[in-house]
């Protein structure tokens, strides 16, 4: 059922008693450092595949804030000892959560368990959460309720992170998560059309993330060690509508085509817009290149 790692990689069991916690921890933000942070012993992370909200129809798209392997890298650097992922299915949602904790104790160790300052787990047509202190007494672990991780007076969470990133605010959302937002992807070749303008650009494959798109717009960007300024969107001014992301870098010569690049969000600039000519365009172009020079 659980697919087992320690930092070095996949394993067949966990060796020794552990502090348990579940949970989807998308994008390991710093609302859950801190949780993990409040944990005693052997930490084990028991992490989700699938946001219950899209696999119980409540949500009808599934974004994440970080990619697969990228998740379990955060998680093990927030102080995880242990992960385990579970399968989020219709079956498991199923599950009361006594039975889950019975799980955790019987499968992986668990002798203690951390619930989030507001978290709770286990189906909802079948609640017995509130019978959790009964089984631990009767199976002998411990059970912790950690403290919220404030923000400008308001809990740091998942879905706030969404807003902060459908809105452009990148700056705000590299607060909540304690690290820049970045998407990564191979460089491909593109329509060669920042070269025709006089700024050659990156094209930033998109089909292999999971990740949540920021709003539209130009932003200044990291990448490759190098400041840029990048469009992520479409192309109105060629009639273009595919969203793609294309990254200039400043005084950067060398070759990134087919290499594997992270770019890291920083600020927006500007909301993705129509010209009515070229000239205009390059323009503005002109002025976007200038204000990330200041910037940089």
């Amino acid at each position: 059922m659980f697919s087992l790692y320690n930092i070095h990689g996949p394993i067949a069991s966990i060796p020794e008693p552990t502090t348990a916690t579940v949970g989807v921890f998308d994008g390991v933000h710093r609302g859950h450092q801190e949780l993990l942070s409040q944990m005693k012993g052997a930490r084990l992370v028991v992490t989700l595949t699938s946001h219950p909200s899209f696999v119980l129809g409540r949500r009808d798209s599934e974004y994440w804030l970080d990619d697969p392997d990228e998740h379990l890298r955060l998680l093990f650097e927030a102080g995880a000892r242990y992960v385990a992922v579970l399968p989020f299915t219709r079956d498991v949602a199923q599950m009361s959560a006594c039975e889950m904790a019975r799980l955790l104790h019987d499968k992986l160790q668990m002798r203690a368990l951390q619930l989030g300052y507001d978290s709770r787990f286990g189906s909802k047509q079948n609640d017995d959460f509130g019978s959790l202190p009964q089984l631990a007494a009767e199976l002998g672990f411990t059970l912790h309720r950690g403290e919220p991780f404030l923000v400008d007076g308001s809990p740091i969470s998942s879905s706030r992170i969404r807003e902060s990133l459908a809105s452009g605010a990148v700056e705000e959302t590299s607060s909540l998560l304690g690290r820049s937002y970045s998407i990564t992807g191979a460089v491909q070749h593109g329509r060669g059309v920042g070269h025709t303008l006089g700024f050659p650009t990156a094209n930033i494959g998109l089909g292999h993330t999971r990740k949540m798109l920021p709003a539209d717009g130009v932003y200044i960007v990291r990448m490759a060690g190098h400041i840029g300024m990048a469009n992520l969107g479409t192309a109105p001014t060629f009639a273009i509508d595919k969203t793609t992301l294309e990254v200039h870098l400043l005084d950067y010569q060398g070759d990134l085509y087919g290499q594997t690049a992270d770019v890291q969000f920083l600020h927006r600039l500007r909301h993705t817009k129509h010209f009515d000519s070229i000239d205009a365009l390059q323009q503005q172009l002109q002025q976007d290149l200038e204000q990330v020079r200041r910037w940089s």
